[in-house]
């Protein structure tokens, strides 16, 4: 084989939505080696999200993840049930539950976030420019702007 020749391997000719699959599959088997793992396809991403934002409410969190109340309502239950969340009744709607993380769920997120960010600098995610990141974005945004048409 020539200098300049390259070997094609599965990922040179995969299209680029089975890559970005690939990715976040990959991503979910690297967590569950993690032994702080929990459900991460729901409840950890909710559980870092309640930890990033204050005055998130359930309906908010249905709202970010493009998810059902139903689906979030379980996780959050889950959740619960760990102790890592607690539902605090909001003072301008009695109707409304805010969500904050418990002292146990702030450990677990500070620690699933930076598990997150561990397998990001190891693949090399923190490598992507910031344009990069934003076209990421965009593409995301738009997957859901076309499935509300």
């Amino acid at each position: 084989m020539k200098e300049n020749e390259k070997t094609l391997d599965k990922f040179d000719s995969m299209p680029f939505i089975a890559l970005i699959h690939h990715i976040s599959k990959n991503k979910l088997r690297y967590a569950q080696k993690n032994p702080n793992h929990i459900d991460m396809v729901h409840e950890g991403r909710y559980l870092m999200e309640i930890h990033k934002r204050k005055d998130l409410s359930q309906d908010d969190l249905a709202t970010i993840f493009g998810q059902s109340k139903g689906t979030i309502a379980k996780a959050l239950k889950k959740l619960e049930d760990k102790e890592y969340v607690e539902r605090i009744v909001d003072e301008n709607n009695r109707r409304k539950y805010i969500l904050k993380t418990t002292e146990k769920g702030e450990e677990l997120a500070i620690l699933l976030k930076n598990d997150l960010e561990e397998w990001e600098n190891a693949v090399g995610i923190d490598k992507l420019d910031e344009n990069a990141k934003c076209q990421l974005r965009e593409i995301a945004r738009k997957t859901e702007e076309i499935l509300k048409e």
